[in-house]
């Protein structure tokens, strides 16, 4: 059986801004389109794993901890066992569209920092907003002291979706 594996990442911000001056308009209208593809492998800019998890719901106060070195999943009708040895995309929605932050990091127990400057530090995605993080190089390192993703439901339910894109451990 032959695997192979790609994947694109984007990300794109478009603008028109119209200011009307006493005989004239000034408009500012650009986009900005970043992106980068990772080709199958282990190496600087590849990739050989992708796991998500879709419309996973959190009450308020709950919280999911994802051990980066046992995710499953079912594909193509068959349970799939997913360990990465490093991370080299982390994309998270918040769906929610009012009250219920998504907290993403602070695992009790090994955690994972990932693109944080420390494994105690977290970042909040607000309802409606979006995170997307990639390091397309070496990918952030996963480990048995390392390896723990938690996501928490503040100020009210969230659902959320997690896509992680790297290199498979083994």
């Amino acid at each position: 059986m032959t695997t192979i594996f790609r994947s694109s990442l984007e990300s794109k911000v478009g603008w028109t801004w119209r200011d009307e001056q006493d005989r004239s308009a000034v408009i500012d209208s650009n986009q900005w389109l970043w992106r980068v593809s990772l080709q199958e492998g282990t190496d600087e800019g590849q990739a050989n794993a992708v796991w998500y998890v879709l419309g996973k719901t959190l009450a308020s106060g709950a919280t999911n901890e994802w051990d980066l070195t046992a995710l499953s999943r079912t594909l193509f009708n068959a349970s799939v066992n997913q360990a990465f040895a490093s991370v080299k995309a982390l994309y998270v929605i918040n769906r929610k569209e009012s009250a219920g932050n998504l907290i993403i990091g602070g695992a009790s127990t090994n955690p994972w920092p990932g693109p944080l400057s420390s494994a105690t530090q977290t970042l909040r995605v607000v309802p409606g907003g979006v995170l997307l993080v990639v390091h397309p190089n070496a990918g952030w390192s996963v480990s048995a002291s390392a390896k723990n993703l938690k996501l928490a439901a503040e100020s009210g339910s969230v659902t959320y979706d997690l896509i992680l894109v790297g290199v498979k451990a083994g």
